[in-house]
């Protein structure tokens, strides 16, 4: 098994700030540099409270990205893994619209049945 981190950190040490919208960090290169990296995994992980705030898709980004993976005999798209405390999450999160993957929601026991 392997697992890959990927972050991207301000000059201060800050991952994000008090906007409502997400900080981005991060240009086009770099951005494609993590589209690749993700390319290349099985799952992502995100917290509850980055669900929350940026709604995000964590979608494989591209054409080509795509086809090399299902030439590869993977699906498409990632399986998505979400750690929640409470297991109370936005059921109309963008996430769990794209329906060709397995989501995951990793909470505490006595809190799975909310989840």
């Amino acid at each position: 098994m392997r697992i890959v981190v990927s972050a991207a950190m301000a000059l201060d040490g800050r991952i994000d700030d008090a906007r409502p919208a997400p900080l981005m960090l991060s240009g086009a290169d770099d951005l494609a540099a993590v589209y690749d990296l993700r390319a290349d995994c099985d799952a992502i992980l995100i917290g509850a409270g980055t669900l929350r705030a940026d709604d995000p898709q964590l979608l494989i980004r591209g054409d080509e990205r795509i086809a090399a993976r299902r030439a590869a005999g993977r699906p498409a798209q990632l399986d998505k893994v979400v750690l929640s405390e409470s297991g109370v999450l936005p059921v109309d999160a963008r996430l769990f619209a794209e329906g060709e993957t397995t989501k995951w929601i990793v909470t505490a026991r006595a809190n799975a049945a909310a989840a």
